[in-house]
C-alpha cells in the first residue's frame, strides 16, 4: 500500500445526497459510489497513499483493521483498473488532478 493515488484527468465528479457520481469523459463510463466509496474518493488527492487513506477509513468507519485495509486496497485497484485513478510510488505534487 505504498502507492499514492490521484484522480484521473478526464474524470468529472458530483456528489448528490452523499453519493459520488464519477464520469469518465474518455470512456463515457458513469460510476455511482456508496457512502464508503464516496469517502475514499474524497480522500484521493495525489498526496495520500493507499495506506493513509485506509487509516482515515479506520477512523471514520467501524470494522476490523485488516478488513478495512484490504477493502480500500481492492477498491482503489478496481478504480485503477477502470482508469479512473492513477497510482504512483511518488506523490503527484504539481500534477493537475480533477476535483470532485
Amino acid at each position: 500500500m505504498e502507492n499514492y493515488v490521484a484522480k484521473g484527468i478526464n474524470i468529472s465528479c458530483r456528489t448528490i445526497d452523499g453519493a459520488a457520481y464519477i464520469y469518465d469523459q474518455s470512456t463515457k463510463m458513469l460510476l455511482k459510489l456508496d457512502e464508503i466509496g464516496s469517502f475514499i474518493w474524497d480522500q484521493i488527492s495525489g498526496l495520500k497513499t493507499i495506506e493513509q487513506i485506509s487509516i482515515l477509513c479506520q477512523e471514520e468507519f467501524s470494522g476490523d483493521t485488516s478488513d478495512i485495509q484490504i477493502a480500500v486496497q481492492e477498491f482503489v485497484n478496481d478504480l485503477n483498473n477502470k482508469g479512473v485513478v492513477a497510482l504512483s510510488t511518488c506523490p503527484f505534487e504539481g500534477v493537475m488532478v480533477s476535483a470532485c
